[in-house]
């Protein structure tokens, strides 16, 4: 047992001596292209795991040097090939033998998908991050907003927003801002459902104010969906022929989604906030080009 704790001692010796070395060519010699190729993904994860198992129990010690090196190596320049950046190999590592490492995740995978425009080593770091810190909510936010911003997917981007706003110390316009992507990806009916489960179970005065203006405007929306549809459904049954005015669209109205915004407000058990909403009266008409618009501008979403 002496033995192997010599050993480990050892070898834990020579890699800090070797960190050492990598830290200091910088100030010595510039920096080296050897030491900061971009990897295949195989190579990163192999690293990672690697460094980990050799250890011995400094991995915290040895995450810090790691950390420290890369802040020295780093660059700025986007990848030009399909491999991962050697930055994200490094932060991999990094929170690998720190797991608790939260701002090596955050500032990390910032820097990885903005400057190297790794977007991919980006979005192992955020999910990486997630399944270590599922109960908090920058790691969710960060995440969703990866996924929206970077990788234009509301789809995906809006659950995690979401899960962002319902955990402690969130700010309070996530919640809105996760109902608007879930609005985007053209579920409206699930967008109300969840801003209206959101909204009854909101303590906070803003969130509960934002949350009014993004349920307006999906009713909105929902609205003028109708009426399209109806144009539609005119234009199918005059073989093309453009209605005259607006009004010629009214038999071809459907009220079903009426009906199942009204049953969706009382099986939310509205409050008094909420009903003004439901009773509001949206106007539009058809524009030059026989496409539907608000009749009020300012109504425009």
């Amino acid at each position: 047992m002496h033995s192997l704790k010599l050993l480990g001692a050892a070898v834990f010796l020579l890699a800090s001596l070797l960190l050492k070395v990598n830290l200091q060519k910088p100030l010595i010699s510039g920096l080296t292209s050897a030491s900061r190729l971009d990897l295949e993904p195989l190579q990163v994860s192999y690293q990672a795991e690697s460094l980990k198992k050799l250890a011995f129990g400094y991995e915290n010690f040895l995450s810090s040097l790691i950390w420290i090196r890369l802040l020295q190596l780093a660059q700025v320049t986007p990848l030009k090939t399909d491999t991962i950046s050697w930055e994200f190999s490094e932060v991999n590592s990094v929170t690998t033998l720190d797991p608790k490492f939260d701002i090596a995740f955050s500032l990390g995978a910032i820097y990885v998908s903005f400057f190297r425009r790794d977007k991919e080593g980006g979005l192992r770091l955020l999910q990486k991050w997630v399944r270590q810190r599922p109960h908090y909510w920058k790691s969710h936010h960060l995440l969703g907003m990866h996924y929206y911003l970077e990788l234009n997917d509301f789809a995906k981007a809006a659950p995690h927003i979401l899960k962002a706003s319902q955990l402690p110390g969130s700010p309070a316009y996530l919640s809105s801002l996760g109902i608007r992507l879930l609005s985007e990806t053209g579920a409206l009916g699930h967008a109300l459902e969840s801003a209206l489960e959101l909204f009854q179970n909101a303590g906070n005065g803003e969130t509960r104010l934002r949350l009014l203006a993004r349920i307006r405007s999906i009713r909105w929306n929902l609205e003028k969906q109708k009426w399209e549809a109806a144009l539609i459904h005119f234009k199918t049954k005059h073989s093309g022929k453009p209605p005259k005015t607006l009004t010629d669209l009214i038999p071809f109205i459907s009220e079903d989604m009426n009906r199942e915004i009204a049953s969706l407000f009382l099986s939310k058990n509205s409050s008094s906030e909420l009903k003004p909403l439901l009773s509001e009266v949206f106007r539009f008409q058809l524009s030059k080009e026989g496409t539907i618009e608000p009749l009020d501008s300012r109504d425009a979403e």
